[in-house]
């Protein structure tokens, strides 16, 4: 007879939910804070007015490109929970 799988605390939970490495955890957060970041427009200079990205200036000579991607963001807090997770 098989028993049912007693799940406790947060440890349990996350290996649940297909969170147990911290490579699952580090992709986790970086796509939704990716997602947050895009669909909040932050940071704002990183949008053109028609709400295409910029470009960064170290892959394009084009006028508008900015050094504040809105990448960086999601990249930052994939790498922290990666390391401290």
């Amino acid at each position: 007879m098989q028993t049912d799988k007693i799940i406790e605390q947060w440890p349990g939970i996350m290996v649940h939910c297909g969170l147990g490495t911290p490579c699952a955890r580090a992709f986790t957060a970086a796509t939704v804070t990716g997602v947050l970041t895009y669909l909040m427009k932050y940071p704002r200079e990183a949008f053109r007015p028609d709400g295409s990205m910029r470009p960064h200036p170290a892959v394009s000579l084009s006028g508008d490109a900015t050094t504040n991607h809105f990448l960086l963001r999601p990249l930052a807090v994939g790498g922290l929970v990666f390391l401290f997770t």
